[in-house]
Formats: C-alpha cells, sequence, structure tokens
C-alpha cells in the first residue's frame, strides 16, 4: 500500500470517525456519553491536523478543545444533574423543519465549499510557521478567541449558580 493510499484510509477512518461520533453525541441519551462522543470527534479532527503536518494546530485542537472545552462540557453536565423524564421529550415537533433549515444551509456551504477546493493550489505549499500563526491570532483574530473564552466562562459559572440554586 502506497503513501497515498494510507493517507487515503486514515483521512477516511478520521472523516467516519468524525461523522459517527457526531451522530452518536446527538442521538446519545446520557449526557456524559455526549461529552465522551463529543471528545472522540474533536480528537478526530486533532488527527486531521497532524495528517496535514500541521502540528500547533493539532496540538491545541488535542489540548483545547479536545482536553478544556469536553472538561467544561462535563463540569456543566455533572454541576447541573440535568435529568430528561423521557427521550421523546427531547424530540419536538419542529424536527422536520429543523432538518430542512439545516439543509438550505449545508447546500450553499457545500457549494462554496467546493468552489474554494478548486481554487487552492494543486503543489503543496511551505508552511507558514508558528510565529506567522502567533501573529494571527494574537492580533486579527484576537475577539473570535476571547469572546469564544467568556462563553466558556460564562456557561461554567451558570452551571455553578445553577447547581447552587438546585441545592
Amino acid at each position: 500500500m502506497g503513501a497515498e493510499a494510507t493517507s487515503w484510509f486514515l483521512f477516511t477512518l478520521a472523516a467516519v470517525v468524525i461523522v459517527g461520533c457526531s451522530v452518536a453525541m446527538l442521538l446519545s441519551r446520557n449526557f456524559v456519553h455526549s461529552a465522551v462522543f463529543l471528545a472522540g470527534a474533536l480528537l478526530s479532527f486533532a488527527g486531521l491536523y497532524a495528517m496535514l503536518d500541521a502540528t500547533f494546530l493539532a496540538l491545541l485542537q488535542l489540548f483545547i478543545y479536545a482536553g478544556a472545552v469536553t472538561v467544561v462540557v462535563v463540569f456543566v453536565v455533572m454541576l447541573t444533574s440535568t435529568s430528561v423524564v423521557t427521550y421523546d421529550s427531547l424530540l419536538q415537533r419542529q424536527t422536520w423543519l429543523a432538518l430542512l433549515v439545516g439543509v438550505a444551509f449545508a447546500l450553499p456551504l457545500i457549494d462554496s465549499l467546493n468552489t474554494l477546493a478548486k481554487g487552492l493550489p494543486s503543489a503543496a505549499t511551505s508552511p507558514g510557521g508558528t510565529e506567522q500563526l502567533a501573529r494571527a491570532l494574537l492580533t486579527t483574530h484576537v475577539a473570535p478567541f476571547e469572546i469564544s473564552s467568556a462563553i466558556l466562562l460564562a456557561a461554567l459559572v451558570g452551571a455553578i449558580y445553577l447547581a447552587r440554586e438546585a441545592s
């Protein structure tokens, strides 16, 4: 098996794991199991970054998302001790409408991704380096990271408040 076939196999395996864990996360009846499936999908994304030789992004994905975000999600689930009486109560009447809206948003996204993929260079380009990535993250794209950290902090504080109120 050649290098290209091995890469294709690993990519397909990672994609199947991502889609499988995502679907299992959505359909799981146990919130802790959903968090574990989320961690599995995030770890698979780290594997995709590693296959692209983006080691820094793979480590960020591993530590920040698969590690920290999953821990925050587990804390929120554990602290709120949310229980669902029946699984059917989660499935609302709007399920078909939600599916229709999801498809309506997915079709233009897929079209734009196909257009973007056609414009990508065919030959491998040299990576920009960690210094350029850090400079972009700390100057141009600093707002999305600060906003996401504030949202995670608000979720944790809200979970603690709800847990304290319930006891």
